[in-house]
């Protein structure tokens, strides 16, 4: 009965049609993630694709290994001795990009010694150029000092709790870094929140029929007489719901990732997030961090699914049922940009699809004396959530009348 319910949600031709729409947005946000990577070359030309995705890993590996006070002094050294040369101080942009090809292995190193002199708001691209060579490795002191200062300026609105959680996370972090060639990793995390968004979409597309079908054919009186039809039958529709919306989304997640890491590399799966995202709280790697953007996407769609099946089984309209996803997951966020409670927003469904960015910028919620990550609050209560409507959604269909 499980086999029938999902032949039944493919065998629909608006179906197999968004299917293919799902696979044509792959090839698309593909191809886009992996342009993000480019290779500058000793000419100054730039390069997309597998070939400069290699000769990137191969630049930035030279210098890979833990980030210690010597290695960053010698990176800052190699800096300035290039923004010294005719290249780099000439008006021609082809010949600064000449220089640029010369510190592109490690110009991430150098972006940590610039982000670890800046403000904690203002991020100053050339700070580099003005540190001191030995004071280079003051990098990790520096990021926890900038941090305190700025909880003591009074330009946030942080509890204290909130600032002894800020400054636990920072002080705790694994130092020195460990660095490595890490840009597939980066570039699939900037793009990957599109993606899940459009899976999401699409599944509720996919399972928004499964209970109002039964009534667009006429069908639902020989459903509701049949012998497990208010009993198994409704079971095998909720299953197969979960089923296409777990496999569909766990398959195209994965067959990105694997097109995404297959040409730009999975080297640095193992690097602090905070080469990328220096103010982040979240002591994570790249990994890490890649596997609770994934989960958090999974309870967006388990969440936005289970609405969808229940408002099919309770408006009979696959129509109406359809439009759930979307308000949830895309009507909601214009709603928070009305609504001026910050705290609030923050806890909206969409925002489980938007965890990237809070990996970026943290927002805290003080419970009860803990204080914890906006994902950590949501995580758990969707998916209770999700859980307790499953039941609700079996009785509702269950009680049905027949026409």
């Amino acid at each position: 009965m499980l086999r029938y319910e999902c032949k039944k949600i493919f065998s629909r031709s608006k179906n197999r049609i968004a299917v293919l729409v799902m696979a044509a947005v792959l090839a698309v946000t593909s191809i886009l993630t992996i342009n993000r990577v480019e290779y500058v070359d000793e000419n100054g030309q730039s390069a997309t694709g597998i070939t400069a995705a290699a000769k990137l890993r191969a630049a930035k590996n030279e210098w890979a290994g833990y980030l210690t006070e010597e290695v960053l002094q010698k990176a800052l050294t190699e800096n300035n001795r290039i923004n010294q040369s005719e290249q780099a101080q000439s008006e021609d942009i082809g010949e600064q990009n000449k220089a640029y090809a010369k510190k592109q292995g490690f110009a991430d190193i150098v972006d940590v010694i610039s982000s670890a002199f800046s403000g904690y708001r203002d991020y100053d691209y050339f700070a580099a150029n003005h540190v001191p060579v030995e004071d280079a490795g003051a990098v990790y002191e520096r990021r926890i000092d900038v941090l305190k200062d700025w909880l003591d300026s009074g330009e946030e609105t942080y509890t204290q709790g909130e600032k002894d959680f800020l400054i636990h996370q920072y002080e705790t972090l694994d130092t020195p870094f460990y660095y490595e060639y890490a840009d597939g990793w980066e570039a699939l995390l900037q793009n990957i929140s599109t993606v899940l968004l459009i899976l999401a979409l699409i599944i509720g597309f996919l399972i928004a029929g499964i209970f109002s079908d039964e009534f667009q054919t006429r069908a639902d009186a020989i459903f509701f007489s049949s012998k497990l039809g208010r009993g198994r039958a409704i079971l095998s529709k909720i299953a197969a719901g979960l089923l296409t919306a777990t496999v569909f989304y766990f398959v195209f997640t994965l067959l990105y990732t694997c097109i995404v890491l297959a040409v730009l590399g999975a080297d640095g799966a193992g690097c602090p997030i905070q080469l990328d995202m220096w103010r982040s709280s979240y002591n994570m790697t790249y990994f890490q961090a890649y596997l609770f953007i994934v989960i958090g996407g999974y309870i967006a769609v388990l969440l936005s699914s289970v609405l969808a099946m229940l408002v099919s089984a309770l408006s009979h309209s696959t129509t109406v049922a359809v439009m759930v996803p979307f308000i949830l997951l895309c009507a909601f966020p214009f709603l928070s940009r009305i609504i001026t409670l910050p705290g609030l927003c923050s806890l909206f469904p969409d925002q489980l699809l938007q965890i990237y960015v809070d990996l970026r910028e943290s927002s805290l919620f003080d419970l009860a004396g803990r204080v914890v990550t906006a994902p950590m609050v949501m995580i758990p209560v969707y998916t209770v959530i999700s859980l307790l409507l499953l039941p609700v959604l079996y009785h509702a269909y269950k009680r049905t009348e027949a026409r």
